[in-house]
């Protein structure tokens, strides 16, 4: 799948991540999921701002096979949004099949 058609980010609500401002993730792509919970693997928290300040985020990679927009481990939802659920910084869009 080429960058540009990459899921967006629609909406990030984890201020405290170094890739977000003002809700907009601005890494070029991100990983979600540890096979077991749909989360951020690329959250990071750190004094700097990280990313394109230009861009907004995509989803480069999934690792929850068991999501109904996920093929060969590749999000294909039109684009998703991630936030904190229990306290974790998740893929909000997750659903299962």
């Amino acid at each position: 799948m080429a960058l540009q058609t990459l899921p967006l980010i629609s909406e990030c609500t984890a201020e405290s991540c170094a890739f977000n401002t003002e809700h907009t993730c601005h890494a070029p792509a991100i990983t979600v999921g540890n096979v077991q919970d749909p989360l951020c693997d690329t959250y990071l928290t750190a004094p700097d701002k990280g990313g394109d300040p230009e861009a907004t985020g995509r989803v480069g990679a999934c690792k929850m096979s068991d999501c109904r927009h996920n093929e060969h481990l590749e999000c294909h939802a039109p684009g998703i949004s991630v936030g904190y659920q229990d306290e974790k910084v998740d893929c909000l869009t997750y659903a299962t099949a």
